[in-house]
């Protein structure tokens, strides 16, 4: 959980985040301790160090015909880019998606994240023209 929580420190200080690897700790934990909210996966090199992690939720939605999955991160650590360990990731969710049913994933990414775009792209993500709304409470 130690170095899980580093990666994610590190992804929230790239896009600069207001969470902390606390808060992603307790993300961690709350997504874990029940199978139907969602999946962490992790790659790690032949030593034992992370090499990156993803991890999804999973949400209810009739439009899409039940259990969706929303790819809510993916980071792979800077020495392991360009390797595979993405899309290892990602095929990750995705068997696990086709195992549990699910008909529709999607993935938020930040704009400017070619590699992200490319690495979801190669594993036939496409683009939604869709404007993402929010508001901070």
């Amino acid at each position: 959980m130690i170095q899980l929580c580093e990666l994610a420190g590190q992804l929230l200080t790239n896009i600069r985040a207001e969470g902390t690897p606390d808060d992603a700790r307790r993300v961690f934990q709350y997504i874990m301790n029940a199978s139907d909210r969602g999946l962490v996966v992790v790659a790690e090199n032949n030593k034992g160090t992370l090499c990156g992690y993803a991890y999804a939720s999973y949400e209810w939605r009739a439009e899409f015909c039940g259990e969706t999955m929303d790819i809510v991160a993916l980071f792979v650590a800077p020495q392991w880019r360009g390797k595979g360990v993405g899309s290892a990731l990602i095929a990750e969710l995705l068997a696990n998606a086709k195992q549990r049913g699910i008909r529709r994933i999607s993935a938020e990414v930040h704009p400017g994240n070619a590699a992200i775009e490319r690495t979801l792209e190669s594993n036939g993500f496409d683009p939604e023209r869709r404007t993402l709304w929010g508001l901070r409470l």
